[in-house]
């Protein structure tokens, strides 16, 4: 395990060599400027889409299968009224 000590000797050596070398620290030219247009940038940001696109489908899936072990579990312990509004306490039979 890293120390503190340690960790803020790497920080400050990556921020000297951002200050000074700031050509090699610069972002891509596709990033940095260059000619949206291009089929390179076309493609960098089909490649974006595409990787939001996954991790929002996966993030997704694990939402939909949380609720769906959530009213599992409330049906196995019978309590599938539990917060409805429509009923007085939520089960049949109580006032």
């Amino acid at each position: 395990m890293m120390k503190l000590g340690s960790a803020c000797r790497i920080a400050l050596i990556a921020g000297a060599f951002v200050l000074v070398a700031p050509a090699v620290s610069w972002a891509c030219p596709i990033c940095f400027g260059g000619d949206p247009d291009s089929p390179i940038a076309k493609g960098v940001n089909w490649a974006v889409f595409t990787l939001l696109g996954v991790t929002g489908g996966v993030l997704s899936g694990f939402v939909g299968f949380i609720f769906h072990l959530l009213k599992r579990s409330r049906h196995a312990l019978g309590h599938e009224g539990v917060g409805d509004i429509t009923r007085p306490g939520g089960r049949e039979g109580r006032s």
